[in-house]
């Protein structure tokens, strides 16, 4: 019976100390159900194509740009002219409607064309331009928010699922274990604290495990949103070995940083396009207070002053109490409330980058504190505990401690290299542009 138990120990410490898997090998050969039927495995590039042509937030927002052009190709359109015609219906005095009588009948035709003064059309067309200027930089801050929303909920959801192999390889064999324990405890071959330590580790392992199901769920959640599935589909995040292996702080100083943000952050440009917009819209407040022009022509069949009367028509409202005097100086408040709004922006940007660059710094120093090979170090030291469980070296529970410290560190290591890809993915967002690649 002893050498039952032993063998079904050592069987047991081979399953828990094998070799780590992937995520993906872990949820096709570990889970006790298969594969949803529509499961997606993608790569990052492969779910930022899905991303940039599925999103509606992105696709909306496309429509706010059409819009846009439309509202400056409006501005470009000049007024339509006015026709007025006028005939008598009815002659009272012969009673007579429309009255048919060269000497009696009348109708009058006139044309007017409003002709605005002031380069009103012009500076108009240049005020609505920036709009549509200004959309565009929101366009490109709104596919730089979700683009990096995507990435590193990419990169999360990844390394969660290759954290829940661990889990899912500690808990079948801990089940396997139970089971085998709880036998030998019916046998009177175990202690009945031996069964007990099992199961306890088994159920905080179960809790934790609980957890990272939860989390991964959301992140299933959020990736199934921005990739515009529907319905949403089970995805397995594809990320290469190591991928963060080049990515090194040194090859952008945090001087230069602070300049490509302020070249290239679309947030930044769209508050100094919203600056240019209200001076124009000063210009164009100033070009209101100039009178227009109405001209025309008038033709009167049978008129006070003889039939087939011809004559031209001019008219122009007197600036006499309305000079547009509210809405310049209300354009003047904006310009210096866009001033400042424009600073603020600029501040916050300089901010972000210089927190995004500290932690990516802490997160590379980090990453870099530890040899290629420190956990490959440490796998062989499970070797060795291997061993001294099965010569009876150590107990159960020093074992189940090793485990959990390896567990430990494995989860930390996974979490250690998604803040490292992200902490550089931040950066990147905050850089308005993609400096670093991986």
């Amino acid at each position: 019976m002893q050498k039952y138990l032993i063998f079904s120990i050592v069987y047991v410490g081979f399953l828990l100390l094998g070799q780590p898997v992937s995520a993906q090998a872990t949820l096709a050969t570990h889970v006790s159900s298969p594969l949803p039927t529509d499961a997606l495995r993608l790569t990052l590039a492969e779910a930022e194509q899905r991303f940039l042509s599925t999103n509606y937030a992105l696709l909306a927002q496309k429509f706010n740009i059409s819009a846009a052009q439309a509202r400056e190709l409006q501005a470009s359109l000049f007024d339509n002219p006015e026709i007025y015609v006028e005939r008598n219906a009815y002659n009272p005095y012969r009673q007579r409607f429309f009255e048919s009588n060269e000497e009696r009948k009348q109708w009058v035709v006139t044309y007017e064309q409003l002709l605005l003064l002031g380069g009103k059309r012009r500076k108009n067309v240049e005020y609505q331009r920036l709009g549509t200027e200004i959309e565009g930089h929101n366009f490109s801050d709104l596919v730089r928010t979700l683009q990096y929303e995507l990435r590193t909920s990419f990169v999360r959801l990844y390394y969660r699922q290759q954290t829940l192999g661990v889990y899912q390889q500690q808990r079948e064999a801990l089940q396997r274990t139970l089971t085998i324990y709880q036998a030998q405890l019916n046998r009177g071959n175990v202690a009945l604290k031996e069964v007990v330590r099992l199961k306890a580790a088994l159920f905080s392992l179960e809790s934790e495990r609980k957890e990272l199901v939860n989390d991964i769920s959301e992140l299933q959640a959020s990736l199934n949103l921005l990739l515009g599935n529907r319905p949403p589909r089970v995805l397995l995040p594809v990320l290469p070995a190591n991928p963060a292996t080049g990515l090194r702080l040194s090859a952008l100083p945090l001087a230069q940083a602070l300049e490509v943000a302020r070249a290239s952050r679309p947030d930044l440009r769209a508050a100094e396009t919203t600056t240019r917009q209200e001076q124009q819209n000063l210009r164009v407040q100033k070009a209101l207070a100039v009178p227009d022009l109405t001209v025309g022509g008038i033709y009167d069949f049978n008129g006070a002053v003889g039939k087939n009367y011809t004559g031209i028509t001019l008219g122009m409202p007197l600036p006499l109490f309305n000079r547009n005097q509210g809405n310049i100086r209300s354009a003047q408040a904006q310009i210096q409330a866009s001033e400042q709004a424009l600073n603020q922006q600029a501040t916050a940007v300089e901010t972000e980058v210089a927190e995004a660059y500290a932690k990516a710094a802490e997160a590379e120093r980090l990453a870099t504190s530890f040899p290629a090979d420190y956990f490959t170090d440490f796998d062989k030291l499970l070797d060795g505990v291997l061993t001294s469980y099965q010569r009876k070296a150590i107990g159960t529970l020093e074992f189940l401690d090793f485990l959990e410290s390896y567990k430990d560190n494995m989860v930390q290591l996974n979490e250690a290299r998604a803040d490292q890809l992200n902490s550089f993915e931040n950066l990147n967002q905050q850089l308005g542009r993609r400096v670093f690649t991986w």
